[in-house]
């Protein structure tokens, strides 16, 4: 089921609704946080409310002076893709052509130990289907946050300002809410959204200063890779070695259409993290370059072991590219040595960010240097001894790995105070299971159709209505990702061959609750 060129982004979805009567009222929206969840809430308040308040203004307040390239590449579940066409992004993504995303039919998961297949947890019926139209798709973060943009620059009532890192929120004597930033400027609105992920400001200076980000004592330690084309398939038993190209066709006619390796050249874009991890060529007939063996997976594979575990996806519909993902137990203590930021503002920590700056005496390349030898060293001795070849190349692959520690809010808090309300990580982040897009997208549209259903109601009772159809799905969502999350951790012997044994029941056992998870629907509510 995918929309026509022609169309707006809603048809086909939402049945029209009458509209006797538009308020002249003109409501100042603002945003925190120009993430997934952020723009998402813009676009879905522009469609949800807007034909309601022709007057609607929304700005989105970003704390980073350019777009930020740091994030690696994000799953998109059929859920996930299903929002993002009703939104207008979908067609954006397909305009960005190979950079658009790898299509996913499947995340293979494969024994570290023995190299063999554990199953798969499958977008795709027996026929190759997806879930009402839509498979999985993984995509570059920066390449999403691009196509999402070009969607907002239809929209003349959604501004979106950079180098707003904010530093307080105050009330006015009419019961406005102030936002003041760093700079000495300030803004005033009628409702403000916090859309600024897991350490967010506005949870901690404002909404629920009780409730901050903690360490979850997992890590990513991740890094991409150019990589030849994968051979075609020869046989039933050649899967291992084969790869299957999207069949989305796409034109590269969108204002924010970037090839992945040109984001680094923009001078709008920040680099920070893309500087440090930049990819490397696997092409065996490259002289500089590694020999690898081909991926155990088609698409998207997760290989498991007592060791943490390590994803591996193209994320590019030519297969060019790979995105490597190790998810690794670490110590807290050991974050500050092996953390590389390109500036104190460079973390989106709101705790003081002293502990990770370069000491006076230390040469700032050598000590980037001496962190990527020492990740690198971390990776080899957790997949060095691996049953498959091609992950004791990715063991031994020279790239510049990159540490993302996973933090968590704890669920249970505020999500409100005043006109103030969190949505997405600020609410309620919890580790990822490859649906944290998913949960951005249908916090920013359950929140603006209820709003716009009760938009001459107090905020009070709009905010009051959300939190009753959403809490209890999220604090259900957080106690199963505790749950999976924790088999990533260091494993005895025995633990670790329990966690093989058991995977495919385990696969079997969940899939119809994952089943019902990419049919829901944010639009019902």
């Amino acid at each position: 089921m995918r929309l026509q060129k022609d169309s707006e982004p809603w048809d086909g979805f939402v049945l029209p609704v009458s509209i006797p009567d538009p308020s002249t009222r003109t409501r100042k929206v603002l945003i925190v946080g120009a993430g997934i969840a952020g723009i998402a809430s813009a676009l879905a308040l522009a469609h949800e409310l807007k034909p309601h308040e022709p007057n609607l203004q929304i700005t989105i307040f970003e704390r980073h002076e350019v777009l930020s390239t740091s994030g690696g590449a994000i799953n998109l579940t059929p859920v996930a893709q299903r929002h993002l066409d009703r939104l207008g992004v979908l067609s954006e993504l397909d305009r960005q052509g190979a950079d658009g995303g790898a299509d996913v039919d499947a995340i293979e998961l494969i024994s570290s130990r023995s190299g063999r297949s554990l199953g798969s947890i499958d977008f795709t019926d027996g026929q190759g289907n997806g879930v009402n139209g839509y498979k999985g798709r993984r995509v570059m973060r920066i390449v999403l946050s691009l196509a999402m943009l070009s969607v907002v620059e239809r929209h003349p009532n959604i501004r979106l300002v950079y180098g707003k890192k904010l530093a307080r929120v105050t009330e006015s004597p009419k019961g406005e809410t102030i936002l003041h930033f760093e700079d000495n400027t300030s803004a005033t609105g009628d409702l403000v959204l916090g859309c600024d992920g897991v350490h967010s400001a506005l949870r901690t200076s404002y909404v629920d200063p009780s409730r901050p980000s903690e360490y979850t004592g997992l890590s990513f330690l991740q890094t991409t890779i150019d990589t030849p084309p994968p051979p075609q398939p020869q046989s039933r038993s050649a899967r291992n070695s084969t790869s299957r190209p999207s069949t989305s066709n796409s034109s590269n006619g969108s204002a924010h259409s970037y090839s992945i390796r040109s984001l680094r050249k923009s001078p709008s874009i920040s680099t920070h993290a893309s500087s440090s991890t930049p990819t490397i060529s696997a092409d065996p007939s490259s002289p500089s370059s590694p020999s690898m063996h081909p991926p155990p997976f088609r698409t998207t594979g997760l290989v498991l072991s007592r060791h943490g575990d390590l994803l591996g996806s193209y994320c590019d519909r030519s297969h060019s590219t790979l995105f490597l993902a190790a998810i690794v137990q670490m110590n807290e203590s050991l974050l500050p040595r092996y953390r590389i930021d390109a500036s104190p503002s460079a973390s989106s920590s709101s705790q003081s960010n002293s502990h990770y700056l370069t000491p006076p005496h230390v040469d700032e390349t050598r000590r980037r240097l001496a962190i990527h030898a020492a990740l690198q060293g971390e990776i080899h001795s957790r997949f060095s001894h691996a049953g498959h070849p091609w992950i004791r190349d990715v063991a031994k692959l020279k790239t510049n790995w990159m540490l993302y520690p996973v933090y968590q809010v704890r669920p249970g808090g505020k999500w409100s105070r005043g006109k103030v309300i969190l949505l997405g990580d600020a609410a309620h982040a919890m580790p990822p299971r490859d649906e944290s897009a998913a949960y951005a997208l249908d916090d920013s549209i359950m929140f603006s159709r209820i709003l716009a259903h009760h938009r001459d109601e107090p905020l009070c009772e709009v905010f009051a209505r959300y939190e009753a159809v959403r809490r209890a799905a999220v604090e259900e969502a957080f106690s199963e990702a505790g749950r999976m999350w924790n088999t990533h951790r260091d494993m005895g012997f025995l633990e670790g061959r329990w966690k093989e044994w058991t995977m495919p029941w385990v696969l079997w056992k969940n899939r119809g609750a994952r089943n019902a998870a990419w049919r829901f629907d944010a639009y019902d509510v």
